[in-house]
């Protein structure tokens, strides 16, 4: 699984607000996703299949891959962190690995193992007793989740996976609104509102 653009763990300082960001908030997330769902449900809603097909479940194993990453990542925070950010990191990971056990049931498959690569690149970021450096990290990942959830979205057949996925995304983006804020960048309403995140490529499967 390779990143499109910018390392998981290229974190560069916040700048001042800019026209480089662009705008897309909680409300702009929601707005897109149920668009999503509304041109993909729209072309053949009766024909569409409810399971996922043999493609989807290709493309639902990365996903799921990439959510046991994530979970495994702020269970390592959790182990460094203290008071709120602490319990911050631990509802992270939970609510992470209930969805990797959502996607699993859904696809049926037990778990592949999570996304090795993306631990190896954010795991010495996330064992931090920081928590700015903390919601630094995360909101990287969250932000890199969400691109990616919304990029396969497109490419989904069934109504499950689109429906999920469609959930997904709505709640990591609000994960990403709330590591902004502890990152420190609550008054800056490009980076709590902006996600320029690129996806991860894993048409081909992670390595």
């Amino acid at each position: 699984m390779n990143s499109k653009g910018q390392s998981l763990v290229d974190f560069e300082p916040a700048e001042p607000a800019s026209t480089r960001r662009s705008l897309l908030g909680a409300a702009g997330v929601v707005s897109l996703v149920g668009a999503s769902v509304a041109a993909l449900s729209g072309q053949s809603a009766a024909a569409a299949p409810d399971r996922p097909t043999d493609e989807d479940r290709v493309e639902l194993t990365e996903a799921l891959r990439l959510e046991l990453a994530a979970t495994e990542l702020y269970r390592l925070a959790a182990a460094e962190l203290t008071a709120d950010a602490q319990v911050v990191a631990a509802v992270m990971a939970d609510q992470h690995r209930a969805y990797a056990e959502a996607i699993s049931g859904m696809i049926g498959l037990s778990s592949p193992g999570p996304n090795a690569e993306v631990v190896d690149q954010l795991s010495d970021a996330f064992m931090t007793s920081d928590a700015q450096a903390f919601g630094n990290a995360a909101r990287s990942l969250e932000n890199t989740a969400v691109a990616t959830h919304i990029a396969l979205l497109g490419g989904y057949d069934s109504i499950q996976a689109i429906n999920l996925t469609a959930s997904i995304i709505t709640v990591e983006s609000r994960h990403a609104a709330v590591l902004t804020s502890l990152a420190g960048f609550s008054s800056n309403l490009d980076e709590m509102l902006g996600n320029t995140a690129d996806a991860l490529d894993i048409s081909g499967g992670a390595a």
